[in-house]
């Protein structure tokens, strides 16, 4: 198992960029392992919604973005006190049972710095009961990708109130989150580490599993395709936003001064139908004054139109 480099990035543009890339084109017959850190930002699963994942408000305030990542599961909080892992390894029919088996030195490591920890039946790593790991995976017919999330010292009382929806959703088609309560790993340590010492150990624990684990750098031009793909993708709005499933939300819309009560319903992030609440879905009962808001991008801190 190779240990990539990601040249300590914290944009998480660039390395989930970096993991993809990896994860499509690196030599299938090598395994790798990969720990980044990201500044504050929400990743949401490829089949989410960051309406109905996070306060906008709030994450606008702090200029929290959401960036969404190709594998499936729930939406998580990343800040400079979050560890990342990626696991890149062929595909397999047991692969979730591998999962399980790379999880395991993780494990084993944590309980070595008097953490508690074990694995429940979704891939998370709980501390008494607290999460402190969430993970999912993303597979084709030639490789795997496993990755995950360490709370080492996070801001947890960010992540709760920016993970704490702020719309009022009626229904949707997007795949939504399971709160969790949570808990940091630097918390239960039996001896104070910090984030470098954490990692050293990680890796330690790793290379008693798999091995020693040789550094592995990407060659200029592969750089060069990663930071062209962060750009493309994981910065724009067509992938970040633009792919959310279907749905309903009602707003208090304020247009000439007169304040309504309607139900927008979304697609791909676009408004498609705009309708007062109370009516039948499909009613054909919108205002004409609401109908400069059809075929517009959905940004629910932007709806009032004077």
């Amino acid at each position: 198992m190779y240990l990539i480099d990601n040249h300590n990035h914290t944009d998480p543009a660039i390395n989930l960029a970096l993991e993809e890339h990896c994860y499509r084109n690196l030599d299938p017959r090598h395994e790798y392992v990969m720990f980044y850190i990201n500044r504050p930002s929400i990743i949401i699963g490829n089949h989410q919604c960051p309406f109905q994942e996070m306060d906008m408000d709030l994450a606008a305030q702090q200029q929290i973005q959401p960036i969404r990542r190709i594998s499936g599961g729930g939406a998580v909080y990343h800040d400079m006190g979050n560890l990342n892992f990626s696991f890149i390894t062929a595909f397999g029919e047991k692969k979730l049972d591998y999962f399980k088996e790379l999880l395991q030195p993780v494990i084993e490591t944590l309980r070595r710095l008097g953490v508690p920890a074990r694995l429940t039946g979704k891939n998370n790593i709980v501390v008494d009961n607290r999460k402190v790991s969430g993970n999912s995976q993303h597979a084709n017919m030639r490789r795997m990708l496993s990755h995950g999330t360490l709370l080492f010292d996070a801001g947890l009382e960010t992540l709760r109130r920016v993970l704490q929806p702020s719309l009022a959703i009626i229904q949707s088609r997007a795949i939504a989150s399971i709160p969790s309560s949570v808990t940091n790993i630097s918390d239960h340590l039996s001896r104070p580490i910090d984030m470098d010492a954490f990692i050293a150990e990680l890796i330690s624990g790793l290379s008693e599993k798999f091995g020693e684990l040789p550094d592995y750098r990407l060659p200029a031009a592969d750089w060069d395709t990663v930071y062209r793909l962060a750009d493309e993708k994981y910065r724009s709005w067509d992938w970040n936003i633009g792919r959310s499933p279907e749905f309903t939300v009602s707003h208090k819309i304020k247009i000439d001064k007169v304040e309504d009560d309607v139900h927008l319903r979304v697609k791909h992030a676009i408004i498609k139908d705009v309708q007062f609440a109370g009516n039948p879905p499909n009613s054909g009962m919108a205002s004409p004054r609401h109908a400069p808001l059809i075929g517009r991008r959905y940004d629910p801190l932007r709806l009032n139109l004077r």
